[in-house]
């Protein structure tokens, strides 16, 4: 959370940096068509980072991809130096963003061509430059210190962060272990006691001798620490494709996208968030069938449950949802839900 209110300050920043830009480039006194060439490649440039620059810094991405960015945005931003020289104000926007894409030693390069640009352009042209040289060199050392110092805050807030979600996970931990002791004392010595009874009683206890040995392997898995017993010895799409397949209305099971290997924590929510929703479409929705996807992008996966029921109007959130979103929570993810003909559970885990 403070990453993105982080990356919001930036991208901010990066907004108001263009947009004052254009304002002056607009209002110069070279010849229009000067100014709209001028600013169109602004916009451009702004489209670029959007597009491209973005998920760079949004995925803390500082490879060779900085270098694909810092030309794309210097093929953009120098054309409207040649047009306009206002916008060299752009640089207070677009310096930063070459230390967010890239490593601060390899970012220096970059950097200085963007900072003399101006100046060879204005030389190019055979006027004066308004910045002195001197000028150029000292924003150059200065912008290498800020982004030096940009990079330690960085670092620590990520070992930061690092620390609050060990101590997260050992919080979790000492909760899980707290639970198995409870399900040991109550939920599984309960289900023992149920078999050992039915075990003498007639043929048509049969189904309850099923259910009953069900939730005690479940139980036995979670006092064990492992994963769910659907997901015991398969896979996520296995698990899922049989949890679908066993309500009683009809039901469709797909997966989109290349599959990739997921962490143990992520994979138990996700099965746990299917399972809670087509207990809701069986218990609350009236529906006459239900579809389950499994999507997998550049970003994460996604899974979506939705049937062709009544929806759920102006219902309260239950139990049930708000423990949904719980489960999520832990591991970064949202949950979405519409009521457009019938009801969608839409939930979504970064990567």
């Amino acid at each position: 959370m403070e990453q993105h209110r982080q990356l919001i300050t930036w991208y901010v920043l990066f907004a108001l940096t263009q947009i004052t830009t254009l304002v002056i480039v607009m209002l110069d006194r070279n010849p229009l068509a000067d100014r709209l060439s001028a600013a169109g490649l602004l916009v451009l440039n702004a489209l670029w980072f959007v597009g491209y620059g973005k998920k760079l810094v949004k995925r803390g991405n500082d490879d060779w991809r900085g270098f694909v960015y810092a030309a794309g945005s210097l093929a953009t931003w120098a054309p409207a130096v040649w047009f306009s020289g206002n916008a060299t104000f752009a640089l207070f926007g677009l310096v930063p963003q070459i230390y967010m894409v890239l490593p601060v030693t390899w970012a220096f390069v970059p950097m200085a061509i963007f900072v003399f640009t101006p100046q060879f352009l204005t030389w190019l042209a055979g006027n004066e430059s308004a910045l002195p040289w001197a000028a150029a060199l000292l924003i150059i050392g200065f912008s290498q210190a800020f982004g030096w110092a940009v990079h330690r805050i960085a670092q620590q807030n990520q070992q930061r962060g690092e620390l609050l979600q060990r101590i997260e996970a050992l919080t979790l931990e000492a909760e899980r272990a707290r639970w198995s002791a409870e399900i040991h004392d109550t939920l599984a010595q309960g289900f023992t006691s149920i078999i050992t009874l039915l075990q003498g009683a007639q043929p048509n206890v049969e189904l309850a001798l099923q259910t009953a040995r069900e939730n005690l392997r479940e139980a036995r898995a979670l006092v064990a620490s492992n994963a769910p017993s659907p997901l015991d010895g398969s896979s996520l799409e296995d698990a899922l494709r049989r949890l679908v397949s066993s309500p009683s209305l009809p039901s469709s099971f797909r997966v989109i996208g290349d599959a990739v290997a997921l962490p143990t924590s992520v994979e138990v929510v996700l099965l746990r968030t299917v399972q809670e929703a087509l207990n809701n479409v069986a218990r609350h929705s009236g529906a006459s069938r239900v579809d389950v996807v499994m999507r997998f992008d550049a970003d994460g996966v996604s899974l979506e449950v939705r049937d062709d029921g009544r929806g759920f109007g102006d219902a309260l959130e239950g139990f049930g949802l708000r423990g949904m979103r719980a489960r999520l929570e832990q591991v970064g993810g949202t949950l979405s839900l519409s009521s457009d003909e019938g009801a969608s559970v839409l939930v979504e885990v970064p990567l």
